[in-house]
């Protein structure tokens, strides 16, 4: 991954960092198959974002079969979102304008090693996903947790169906009404391995996310997009993704975005 600007590629077991703690798990990063944006004075950052992924060479048949899951997992995405958008008292379409044309979706395979590897259990550490919903395939491995009442929450393996989390966007438009799913991954035991290939279905990255006119009886349930200072959440969508990539990423970030790392570097003490 460290030769993409795009977040694109292979990362090692421990080369991705949830809260500044490394991730034991080992993936590849897919995301939509697109041209770079010509960086020019006065572009924003985010646009590197958007460019082409890396596959391995060795591997010819991935390339078209994770497409077409990608293509699968957009069409149920979007039925999903039409019936968030219903139950929320809205037109289906309402998040239409947001993703539709250059989305920004993406996808991982991610394989956890057993814990003989780690003295950690964190396969991955709790966390929200920035998209508007997420399909994860699970293999038949447990360790994915959701975190529900302020305890943690096996959710288990069911053969032939697809967890559903919701993003920050859809916490973002529906102003803390709907929540996104705070989850992590436990490292499996020794011994084991744990695949899962999660789908991200995102907007545009020149999108910004709309505060929806909720019914009222909604409304006075929704308690506000949740608050962390060391998480803050933007409604531009490319501020909010690029923020998201470069904290978990450092080795990509320090190759393809020193500039901004130079720009928001704290003073050096007197």
């Amino acid at each position: 991954m460290v030769k993409s600007p795009q977040f694109r590629g292979y990362t090692r077991a421990g080369g991705e960092l949830t809260r500044g703690r490394a991730d034991w798990r080992e993936q590849l990063d897919i995301g939509v198959e697109r041209a770079p944006i010509a960086q020019e004075q006065g572009v924003p950052a985010w646009t590197r974002l958007q460019g082409p992924n890396q596959w391995p060479a060795a591997l010819p048949d991935l390339k078209p079969a994770l497409l077409a899951w990608q293509a699968k997992a957009i069409d149920v995405a979007i039925r999903l979102l039409k019936a968030f958008a219903a139950a929320l008292d809205q037109p289906e379409d309402a998040f239409d304008p947001i993703y539709r044309g250059e989305p920004n979706h993406r996808m991982k395979i991610v394989r956890y090693p057993g814990r003989s590897t780690t003295g950690d259990d964190q396969g991955v550490g709790a966390h929200k996903d920035g998209g508007f919903l997420t399909l994860l395939l699970q293999d038949e491995n447990k360790g994915l947790q959701v975190e529900y009442d302020g305890s943690w929450v096996n959710v288990d393996p069911i053969p032939r169906t697809l967890v559903v989390n919701i993003g920050e966007l859809l916490e973002l438009a529906s102003n803390g009404y709907l929540r996104a799913t705070v989850h992590r991954v436990v490292t499996p035991p020794a011994g084991v391995e744990r695949i899962s290939v999660p789908f991200f279905f995102g907007a545009r990255l020149d999108a910004k996310i709309p505060l929806l006119d909720l019914p009222d009886e909604l409304a006075a349930e929704a308690r506000g997009p949740a608050s962390d200072p060391d998480n803050p959440l933007f409604r531009n969508v490319g501020t909010n993704v690029l923020k998201s990539r470069l904290r978990s990423h450092p080795d990509v970030a320090r190759r393809h975005y020193a500039d901004l790392l130079e720009k928001h570097r704290p003073p050096a003490d007197d």
